[in-house]
């Protein structure tokens, strides 16, 4: 399995904590973002990272040859666009994996949520959980009667679901995500994030699963007072990247 770890927005929802250094940097417990999402990618079963970077690319490969991260960096100068166009920048690295796992760096899982990724998926698979309370920022899924997504949006006017920053990409569906993705950006222009990807999938009649890691729990840190709830949740423990056991 590849991995591909979106890490090139401003982060300008975190107001000054964003103001010299990309979100992918922003420290919970001491770590930046960006260890924790490589350390789970890993314990996933990922044996090839690709990390899109942006705002604040030099500093983002400063801090990946501090850390020693086993990851492929690439730059998406067009950073200010939507993040579908980070995932095109990382297209030729991973398009031809046997299975294809695509994160958001600014959420921390639970180390048992890797069990549960990296588990084979034979669709392309939308990760969910019903746990939370979602609110207008949040993206929320709609499921049909066979679990799969019916709709994705954050302006839903009913959902069951909320998505949960990951999404599962197997070798058997991947001409299809990736055909997805280049009709996306011809019709929506570059705005749009990945998950118009999922979107246009379930419009075309072929709707992605999903799986639910209801019950695990993981962070967000996209607002100030989310990085604070983070780092209570992270010194209370049960987060740390010494927990996933890596593999590959």
């Amino acid at each position: 399995m590849d991995a591909v770890l979106l890490a090139a927005g401003l982060g300008s929802r975190l107001g000054a904590l964003t103001q010299q250094i990309p979100k992918a940097l922003i420290e919970v417990g001491e770590r930046p973002l960006l260890a924790y999402a490589v350390s789970f990618a890993r314990a996933a079963g990922a044996r090839a990272i690709t990390v899109v970077g942006g705002f604040g690319f030099e500093r983002v490969a400063a801090e990946v040859k501090r850390l020693a991260l086993p990851v492929t960096l690439v730059e998406n100068a067009a950073f200010r666009d939507g993040n579908l166009v980070s995932l095109t920048a990382a297209r030729r690295f991973v398009e031809d994996a046997d299975e294809l796992l695509l994160m958001n760096v600014d959420h921390i899982y639970r180390p048992a949520i890797a069990a549960l990724a990296a588990a084979p998926a034979d669709d392309v698979t939308a990760f969910v959980d019903t746990d939370r309370t979602l609110g207008a920022d949040d993206m929320k899924v709609e499921r049909d009667a066979g679990g799969r997504v019916r709709r994705i949006a954050k302006t839903l006017d009913r959902w069951d679901a909320g998505y949960v920053g990951m999404t599962k990409v197997p070798r058997a569906a991947a001409a299809r995500y990736w055909a997805a993705v280049d009709a996306a950006l011809a019709a929506e222009g570059r705005a749009i994030h990945v998950e118009r990807v999922l979107a246009r999938l379930a419009d075309n009649g072929t709707p992605p699963a999903c799986r639910d890691i209801s019950g695990h729990g993981w962070l967000e840190v996209d607002l100030p007072e989310e990085r604070d709830h983070a780092e209570a949740a992270v010194r209370r423990g049960g987060w740390s990247p010494e927990g996933w056991s890596a593999k590959g």
